[in-house]
C-alpha cells in the first residue's frame, strides 16, 4: 500500500471523531496519562525546593492541558488544533524544567553553601541551677 500524503493532509484537517480508528485509544490515553500525572504528583521523595515548588506548576499545566484535549475530543475539532495543544503543553513543561527551574536551583545550591559558613543562630541559652 503506497503512501498517498493527499490523504494524510486530509485527515489532518478533518475532525476528529468518534467513527475514527484513534478516537478512542486516544481517550483511554488521556485517561491514563491524567492517573499517572496524579500519581507523580503525589510521589514522596527527597527532591530540592525548587523542584517542589515547580512541581505543582507542572501538575496543574498537565491536568488543564489533559482536561482540555477531553473537551476538544468531543468538540470533534480538526486533529491539528489537538497536535497544537499537545505541543503548546510540552513547551510550557520544558520552559518550567529548563529554562526557569535552572536558576533556581542555582541559587537555591548558593544559599545552602552560604549557611554552612554561618555560625548557627544563637538560642536562648538556660540558666543553670545549682
Amino acid at each position: 500500500m503506497p503512501f498517498d500524503l493527499s490523504h494524510f493532509v486530509v485527515r489532518f484537517f478533518s475532525p476528529f471523531n468518534p467513527e475514527s480508528r484513534f478516537y478512542w485509544p486516544a481517550v483511554y490515553s488521556l485517561l491514563v496519562a491524567l492517573a499517572v500525572n496524579v500519581v507523580w504528583y503525589n510521589w514522596r521523595r527527597r527532591v530540592s525546593v525548587p523542584e517542589n515548588v515547580a512541581k505543582p506548576w507542572a501538575f496543574w499545566i498537565n491536568v488543564v492541558f489533559i482536561i482540555w484535549l477531553l473537551a476538544l475530543f468531543v468538540a470533534k475539532v480538526p486533529f491539528w488544533v489537538i497536535a497544537l495543544s499537545i505541543v503548546a503543553n510540552i513547551a510550557l513543561l520544558v520552559y518550567i524544567y529548563e529554562l526557569w527551574l535552572p536558576p533556581q536551583e542555582a541559587a537555591w545550591g548558593r544559599e545552602r553553601r552560604r549557611q554552612q559558613y554561618m555560625p548557627a543562630a544563637a538560642g536562648r541559652r538556660k540558666k543553670r541551677r545549682r
